[in-house]
């Protein structure tokens, strides 16, 4: 049983589990910049080293901010890239 789809192109994957893949990827590229930002200027730079927000913590923690969410995006790409078209070889 199955949808058309699946039967024409055998090796793809359902529509839950692309769902499910993108839906991880959107949150994590969302949510994943901003909990960084705010843990390195609260957790980090006051809790830690003990400074007062200012205008370096805001800049240091948004670089970080946008440090994670480059690599958030470049394992959504290395994921959609490479997953797309696994194919798995009997070792004989």
């Amino acid at each position: 049983m199955g949808d058309l789809r699946s039967k024409l192109i055998p090796d793809q994957q359902s529509d839950g589990a692309v769902f499910k893949t993108v839906l991880f990827y959107s949150v994590l590229i969302l949510l994943l910049p901003i909990a960084s930002f705010f843990a390195t200027k609260s957790v980090f730079f006051e809790w830690f080293l003990g400074q007062q927000a200012t205008i370096g913590t805001n800049i240091v923690s948004a670089v970080v901010a946008v440090i994670v969410l480059h690599l958030a995006l470049g394992l959504f790409i290395y994921k959609a890239y490479f997953d797309g078209g696994r194919k798995d070889i009997k070792a004989d």
